[in-house]
């Protein structure tokens, strides 16, 4: 009899740990921003929200909850420009699966592995459309080749349930040897171009010197004709001096006394100044008279000479 008890109870204790197993593995609940799909017998049966809901015991099954959030992945991918310049092509694939019931099902049973099917159709995308592009263009044009693969990649993975957010291309790095080659490149035309502007600084500056020296002999020349205008302007009142002064001089006469004097003035000039060569002049007084003879005679030679040759000009 208590052996019958005791088989009694334990049948019940198993019972109704039965039930409640049961019981729980009716409960499904699904957390937020997420599905599960619920399947009888391994048949699609329907598709749970987040939230407490039930399902027929261990006759269904549920799903492992499908994330209905946005998720990235990195891509790298080498390949080629029109030239033949290998280039490596960073992006980053942020995608999410659609929240209605015919894309969660689609998601759930068309793809996998989802990431390694995006990331093939980005490396067919970007190996399609870099080798249309100069190295230059990759590299200042990223945006257009992260929207060429987000087209691309929408239209192909719309069909499996899954929303393409953006693509980015955050890298377009070429090989280290055309790194270098263009940065010898750079180099090398900045130092012409540095050379050119030497040059051109070098030219400013002869040219200003040039034009300096130009306005100081013109400047000098100016003054060397004011010296020499003041200089006859006295020689004019000098004469005009003597002449009242002196009764019966003539002009003559006066051009020799300051010719005399000038005559004197430079022999004391020269014999002052501690630089002066050696210089042999006439002693006699006389000699101012001589060299305004001879200064006159030049003078009287040179018109001559030029009148005559003024009048066979005109003969011819």
């Amino acid at each position: 009899m208590v052996f019958g008890n005791i088989l009694f109870y334990v049948l019940v204790g198993i019972a109704a740990l039965i039930v409640l197993s049961f019981i729980f593995s009716c409960v499904v609940i699904t957390q937020q921003n997420t599905k599960r799909i619920v399947q009888r017998f391994g048949k699609f049966k329907s598709i749970r929200s987040a939230g407490f809901t039930l399902k027929l015991g261990w006759f269904d099954s549920a799903s492992k909850e499908i994330s209905l959030r946005t998720q990235q992945f990195d891509v790298s991918e080498l390949t080629y420009t029109n030239t033949g310049t290998s280039v490596t092509i960073s992006a980053q694939v942020q995608y999410r699966v659609d929240d209605n019931d015919a894309s969660v099902c689609n998601a759930f049973y068309k793809l996998a592995n989802p990431e390694a099917q995006i990331h093939a159709h980005v490396a067919s995308a970007i190996r399609s459309k870099v080798p249309t592009m100069s190295l230059e263009e990759v590299q200042t044009n990223q945006r257009g080749i992260a929207s060429h693969v987000k087209t691309d990649l929408t239209e192909t993975m719309r069909q499996y349930g899954y929303i393409i957010e953006d693509v980015l291309v955050t890298e377009a790095d070429p090989d280290e040897a055309i790194v270098k080659a263009n940065n010898d490149k750079y180099a090398s035309e900045l130092a012409k171009q540095t050379v050119v502007n030497q040059a051109e600084a070098q030219y400013r500056q002869t040219v200003r010197a040039a034009e300096a020296d130009r306005d100081a002999m013109k400047a000098h020349g100016e003054g060397i004709a004011l010296e020499r205008a003041a200089i006859t302007e006295g020689f004019e009142k000098s004469i005009k001096a003597l002449e009242s002064a002196v009764h019966g001089a003539n002009a003559q006469d006066v051009l020799a006394l300051i010719g005399f004097q000038q005559y004197i003035e430079a022999q004391v000039k020269i014999g002052a100044d501690s630089g002066s060569k050696v210089i042999f002049l006439n002693g006699n007084p006389g000699a101012s008279s001589e060299i305004m003879n001879a200064l006159r005679q030049t003078l009287i030679s040179s018109t001559e000479a030029t009148r005559e040759s003024r009048s066979e000009t005109a003969d011819d």
